[in-house]
């Protein structure tokens, strides 16, 4: 590691450019091509969470990404309860406000709250963790959040960072190992962000309560409104992870594939990616560091063909 002990390396920041640049490439919807960019690196050890500190470093372009309806449900930061739910709402006197359909809750600013609407199918009554208990009293100290840290926690959350992959439970330390030993690679808002765990980030049914989400490969294959939600970016941890997903899964979010060269099945997986013109423009702005090889394709998002399989998801790990 070059400079001061604990001075973030240039591979580590090369790759949380990276995450920047892709979380800034919109999610598209059928019939469009969504990016996909296959970083062929010597080893994948923290590579993961580079990428989504880079992808968390940057707010979430659309406060309300999905306009208020009344009578379709949506996740969103509930005030009395002091956590991300689901929840319809109903229009008031006032054609700026409207309120939570539960008993007790409080008018909001449909121009204000972030909100994201959820796909036909998904589970009624889901629930979801409050933050941890001192999470929103760190936001508050983070630069311009002290009046509504809550509502830049929420807008975070309806557009998660989605990590795929196998051996979660490791991912998992990986993100923890990185906070204890060196925090200092991570900007204070990402640091929050990415400490946030209440046990439910490996959960399918807790997309849009938590800025980042760990799920395996098969996560989406049971679950046709999973595969319709739209997290920022998907950086999946092994080609041969990617081609276990459904193809439908997060199809029209942008995807970070990450190889590690010495792996057989990578090697012959990138052999059969052919450089885009666009790769090259790409890899203009961000020039990869020595050992590091990024190749790009484009998948069309077709209509959803339905279930695949009955994917396990009772061993969560968290």
């Amino acid at each position: 590691m070059a400079g001061q002990i604990g001075a973030r390396p240039d591979w580590a920041t090369w790759f949380q450019k990276l995450g920047a640049v892709m979380s800034h490439y919109p999610v598209v919807g059928q019939g469009d091509e969504a990016l996909r960019l296959v970083v062929s690196s010597p080893t994948g050890q923290y590579v993961t969470w580079m990428i989504a500190a880079g992808s968390l470093g940057n707010d979430p372009d659309l406060i309300n990404s999905d306009p208020i309806e009344e009578g379709s449900q949506f996740a969103t930061w509930h005030t009395p309860r002091k956590r991300m739910g689901d929840s319809s709402f109903r229009a008031t006197p006032n054609p700026n406000l409207v309120k939570f359909e539960h008993p007790g809750s409080t008018q909001i600013d449909r121009h204000r709250h972030p909100v994201r609407r959820l796909p036909d199918g998904t589970p009624a009554d889901r629930g979801g963790a409050p933050p941890k208990h001192d999470l929103l009293d760190r936001l508050r100290n983070l630069p311009g959040l002290r009046k509504a840290p809550h509502l830049w926690w929420a807008r975070h959350c309806i557009s998660p960072v989605v990590v795929i992959g196998d051996g979660r439970q490791y991912l998992q330390g990986q993100r923890q190992e990185l906070l204890e030993k060196v925090p200092e690679w991570f900007s204070d808002p990402v640091r929050t962000l990415l400490s946030e765990e209440s046990g439910q980030t490996g959960r399918p049914d807790r997309m849009y309560f938590h800025p980042f989400m760990v799920l395996s490969p098969q996560s989406g294959d049971s679950r046709s409104w999973l595969r319709a939600m739209k997290p920022r970016i998907v950086i999946v941890t092994s080609w041969t992870a990617y081609r276990r997903c459904h193809p439908s899964l997060f199809a029209g979010s942008p995807h970070v594939i990450i190889t590690n060269r010495r792996v057989p099945s990578s090697l012959k997986a990138a052999s059969t990616l052919e450089f885009d013109t666009a790769a090259q423009d790409w890899s203009q702005g961000v020039p990869p560091p020595p050992g590091v090889h990024v190749k790009l394709f484009h998948h069309h998002v077709g209509k959803d063909m339905g279930d695949t399989a009955d994917d396990d998801e009772s061993d969560w790990e968290l």
